[in-house]
C-alpha cells in the first residue's frame, strides 16, 4: 500500500510538472514589438539626409534618430577638410542657439525657488539700466520673443568690429547689453513675435543678477548635474574639446575654417558646447519637463505664434512643429537641430559643419515628415 501510493503521487507531480512547463512556455512565448524604425524608414531617413548633403556646401553631417529602444546614427562626409577625419558621433560643436533652451529652463527653475517672477518687468531687476520701456517688457516677453528690444546681433556697427577682429573679439554680456540699451525698441512690447538675441542675452544676465553666480554654474548645479549631463560645456576660449567637428564658413567664396572663432557674442543666446550623448539627455528633458513644477511645465509650452507658417515659439525658449517640440541652433561654422516628441518619444538632432544655407533648417522637415507623416 506505501509503495503504491508514492508511485501514484510521483505520477501525480511529474503531470503537474509538465503542466507547469508547459503554462510556463506558454507564457514566455511573446509576439516582438514592431519596430519603429523600419527598413522602409530607414531608407527614406537616409536619402533625406544623403539629398541635403549634396545640396549643401557643408563637408559633413550627422543624424541621430531614437525612440524608446531604437538607436539610428546616420553620418556623411567629414569633421575634417584637411585630415578628412569622418564625422565622428562622439565629437563636440557649438550648438549655437540650442543654447536658449538651457537658458529658458533655468529661469524656470529659478521661478519655481521664487528667485525670479516672470511677470515682473526687466527694469524691476535692472533699475541700473535705462531700458526702453523696460517698465512695460516681462520676463515672459523676452523668453517668448515678444519684448520689442534691439537685437544686438543686426546691429552694423557691432558686425563691423566682430569681422575687423577676423572674429576674434572677445565680448562681455555688459558690452553686449548696451548695444540693446542704448537703441530704440523695434515695437511696442507683447503686440508681436519676432526671434531676438537680446531677449536671451537678458535672460542670461537675468540669472546672474538673481543669484550671484556664473550662468554656467548655475546650468551645472540646476540642468546639469541632475540630467547627467557630463559633455556640455560654457567655452571659456574659442576652443573646443576634443574629440570635435571643425566648423567651415564661406568668406568671400572660400571655405574658411571658423572652428576658432570666438564665440563669446553668443553668450546665453548661443554660446554652449554639447555632442549628441548630451542632447539625447537634454531632448527627452524638452518632453517630459521633470525639472519644473506643474505650473512652470505649462509656462514652458505656452505656445505663441511665430512668423513663420505651420511654426509656434514657445512660451519659454521652444519651438513647435505639430507635436515636435525644440529648437534649431545656427554659429559660425554649425547648423544644428533638436527636436522631440513627446507623444511618440521620438527624438532628432542634426549638426552639419557648416551654416552656409542653413542645411538642417532645410531637412528638418522631411525627416519629421518620415517619422510622423503630416496630415
Amino acid at each position: 500500500m506505501y509503495a503504491r501510493g508514492s508511485k501514484l503521487f510521483i505520477s501525480i507531480l511529474f503531470v503537474t510538472f509538465l503542466i507547469i512547463l508547459a503554462n510556463s512556455c506558454t507564457d514566455s512565448i511573446t509576439e516582438p514589438q514592431p519596430s519603429f524604425l523600419t527598413d522602409e524608414k530607414i531608407e527614406k531617413l537616409q536619402a533625406a539626409i544623403d539629398k541635403i548633403m549634396m545640396k549643401s556646401q557643408a563637408p559633413g553631417i550627422m543624424a541621430y534618430i531614437g525612440t524608446e529602444g531604437e538607436d539610428l546614427y546616420i553620418t556623411r562626409g567629414v569633421s575634417n577638410l584637411v585630415t578628412s577625419e569622418p564625422m565622428n558621433i562622439d565629437n563636440y560643436w557649438r550648438i549655437g542657439s540650442i543654447t536658449k533652451t538651457i537658458t529658458a529652463e533655468a529661469v524656470l527653475i529659478l521661478a519655481d525657488e521664487g528667485k525670479i517672477d516672470i511677470n515682473k518687468s526687466i527694469s524691476f531687476y535692472f533699475p541700473e539700466y535705462k531700458i526702453p520701456s523696460g517698465d512695460k517688457i516681462t520676463i515672459r516677453m523676452l523668453a517668448n520673443m515678444t519684448s520689442g528690444l534691439y537685437d544686438y546681433t543686426a546691429d552694423v556697427d557691432w558686425y563691423t568690429s566682430l569681422i575687423s577682429s577676423n572674429y576674434q573679439k572677445v565680448y562681455t554680456a555688459e558690452e553686449l547689453a548696451a548695444i540693446v540699451f542704448n537703441n530704440s525698441i523695434q515695437y511696442e512690447p507683447g503686440t508681436k513675435y519676432y526671434y531676438n538675441n537680446s531677449n536671451f542675452l537678458v535672460l542670461g544676465l537675468l540669472i546672474k543678477k538673481v543669484t550671484g553666480k556664473e550662468i554656467i554654474d548655475v546650468f551645472n548645479e540646476k540642468i546639469f548635474q541632475p540630467l547627467g549631463m557630463k559633455n556640455t560645456f560654457w567655452p571659456k576660449t574659442r576652443y573646443l574639446p576634443f574629440p570635435y567637428s571643425h566648423g567651415y564658413s564661406l568668406e568671400n567664396n572660400v571655405i574658411t575654417d571658423a572652428t576658432n572663432y570666438d564665440p563669446s557674442w553668443g553668450d546665453a543666446a548661443g554660446i554652449l558646447i554639447s555632442n549628441i550623448s548630451d542632447l539625447k539627455i537634454w531632448a527627452k528633458e524638452l518632453g517630459e519637463r521633470k525639472l519644473l513644477s506643474e505650473k512652470m511645465k505649462n509656462e514652458r509650452y505656452g505656445w505663441v505664434d511665430s512668423d513663420s507658417p505651420g511654426l509656434k515659439y514657445s512660451g519659454f525658449g521652444l519651438e513647435k512643429i505639430l507635436d515636435w517640440v525644440g529648437h534649431p541652433g545656427a554659429i559660425f561654422g554649425y547648423n544644428s537641430q533638436i527636436w522631440h516628441n513627446p507623444k511618440k518619444k521620438i527624438t532628432v538632432i542634426l549638426t552639419t559643419n557648416s551654416m552656409e544655407g542653413y542645411p538642417t533648417d532645410q531637412v528638418i522637415g522631411d525627416i519629421i515628415n518620415i517619422l510622423t507623416p503630416f496630415k
